[in-house]
This record gives C-alpha cells, sequence and structure tokens, in this order.
C-alpha cells in the first residue's frame, strides 16, 4: 500500500492541491468519510486515492448533463468503495494508524549514513595499507652514500679477481708468459699478461658480485 502527503497525492489525482484537499474536508464534515492522521497530519492512502478518482472522473465527465455535484457524489460513494469510519475519540483514536513516516525516514538516513561511513572507514584502511607497501622515499644524501658504495664494492671485487688473475698467471709455464726481446733475452709478455686479467674478470665478475650482496644461494 502506498502512502500520500497532500502535495504528492494532489499530483496523483491531477488535480489542484486545494480542490483535492476541499473535496475530503467536505467528506470528512458530512462524517462520510475519514483521512488517517500522523502526527496530526493528513496521510492518504490506495483507498483516498480511488475515492479521489471517482470524485474526479464524475466531476469531469462529459457525457452527464448536468455535471455531478459534489452532494451527489458524495451520496452514492457508499455504493462504491468501503468507506472509513471515523475513530469514536479522534483525540485517542483505536483506528490503526499508519507508521511515523519521519521516523522511518530518519532511520533509513541514520542507517546509510552509518554504512557510509564503514566504507569510507575501509577504504582509508585500504589506503593506509597501501601507502605502507610503498618504497620509502629515497634521501638524496642516502643514495648518493649507495651509489659510492656500490662503486666502492665493485672495485674491490675487481681487485681481488685482478690478483688471482695474476695469481693463476705466474704460475703458468714461462714459454706462455714470455716472449722473445732479441737474442737470447725474454721479457713477460704483458700484452697477453693484461688480456689474460681482463679476461678473467670478466667471467668471474657478475658471479662474485653476486655473491657479495647475497643473491646467490651458498
Amino acid at each position: 500500500m502506498d502512502f500520500y502527503q497532500i502535495s504528492d497525492f494532489a499530483k496523483e489525482v491531477g488535480k489542484h492541491v486545494n480542490t483535492v484537499d476541499g473535496w475530503f474536508k467536505a467528506l470528512e464534515e458530512k462524517r462520510i468519510h475519514y483521512v488517517n492522521r500522523v502526527a496530526g497530519a493528513k496521510v492518504y492512502d490506495d483507498l483516498d486515492l480511488q475515492i479521489a478518482q471517482f470524485i474526479r472522473d464524475k466531476r469531469d465527465s462529459k457525457l452527464t448533463k448536468p455535471t455531478w455535484s459534489l452532494e451527489g457524489i458524495f451520496d452514492v460513494l457508499g455504493e462504491h468503495f468501503e468507506l472509513r469510519p471515523f475513530p469514536q475519540d479522534e483525540a485517542t483514536t483505536s483506528v490503526p494508524q499508519i507508521a511515523d513516516m519521519e521516523a522511518i525516514m530518519r532511520e533509513i538516513r541514520t542507517v546509510a549514513q552509518q554504512i557510509a561511513a564503514a566504507q569510507v572507514e575501509e577504504v582509508r584502511q585500504q589506503y593506509a595499507e597501501l601507502v605502507r607497501q610503498l618504497p620509502k622515499p629515497v634521501d638524496p644524501a642516502e643514495e648518493k652514500q649507495k651509489r659510492l658504495d656500490d662503486i666502492i664494492t665493485q672495485r674491490r671485487v675487481v681487485t681481488q679477481l685482478e690478483d688471482e688473475a695474476l695469481n693463476l698467471w705466474s704460475t703458468k709455464p714461462k714459454e706462455e708468459r714470455m716472449k722473445s726481446a732479441g737474442f737470447f733475452r725474454k721479457t713477460e709478455d704483458t700484452d697477453k699478461r693484461d688480456a689474460f686479467v681482463r679476461r678473467y674478470v670478466n667471467e668471474h665478475l657478475e658471479e662474485r658480485l653476486k655473491r657479495q650482496y647475497g643473491l646467490t644461494e651458498e
């Protein structure tokens, strides 16, 4: 069942508010039909709407001459509708009253606000968690120090590899390490030695750096 206040009710009927209000005031004055109240204000329902539409149709009918008077329409309403009786004591009526619509609307608004607040809090927590998981902003001074440390670490590893390569080079037979420098004289082949050292460093640098930074399994 639908319930209406007078402004919405008049729109449903298709007549001016004052016209519709006048019909039902006259019905109550003549003790023909009673309109329910909520907190002292009239609240119209489906039965009231059917009655109003009946009155409207009779008043607007082009087929009857003369046009139906309100008195005539009121006289036949009981033949078409189960009219609502008046409460024995209108101040303390025993007729079941319609729920307080304003209270219902306030409750709905309260619940909606609680749901919205809970959703906002959930989004806030999710955002805070995302921010927490983001990497910390890099401090320029720390970044420079890190780059310097990386350079020093790489240089240290290269030096160690070069020393290892030179030790290996020194264990090779003289025929591999030496070259002729004239009659009956030989000297170390530095070009060959340097190439050996570079090759050794290149072959082992990546693996040694990974080990240095703990990127390989023990």
